[in-house]
């Protein structure tokens, strides 16, 4: 069994060769975004959390990941747009919620999410081959 850190090199490798960059870019050494095209031509926001200290996170829009949701053993967690700017700050205005790198993505930043522990490669996998049915 790989550890976190290994995991998440082996996704990134995998995304790298199934997605392009998103035109956002990467964020750094936390986040790495992407466009994941379709075998009918539509595009796919992805987000995947690649930072030492976060689980290995893959954030998709949650109707295009909603037949995902009954695959035995994936785990997720969704995340309604409704819950957006529900929380205050200390300074006692709202605040987004969600990791800072979804907002400027503009199929991910203020939709309703599916955010996918991935576990093991084949976790990633199966959601891509989904993703591009």
């Amino acid at each position: 069994m790989m550890d976190r850190h290994e995991l998440k090199l082996r996704c990134l490798e995998l995304l790298d060769a199934r997605a392009s960059e998103h035109p956002a870019g990467h964020q750094g050494t936390l986040v790495a975004r992407y466009l994941l095209r379709g075998r009918n031509g539509d595009v796919t926001e992805l987000m995947f959390e690649k930072g030492p200290k976060t689980p290995t996170n893959l954030w998709v829009e949650h109707r295009r990941a909603v037949g995902l949701l009954v695959e035995p053993g994936l785990q997720f967690q969704s995340s309604p747009a409704t819950a957006l700017y529900a929380n205050k700050g200390a300074n006692g205005k709202p605040i987004y919620g969600r990791h800072s790198a979804l907002k400027p993505m503009r199929e991910l930043g203020h939709a309703d999410l599916i955010c996918f522990s991935i576990t093991t490669l084949a976790d990633l996998d199966s959601i891509l081959d989904h993703l591009t049915e």
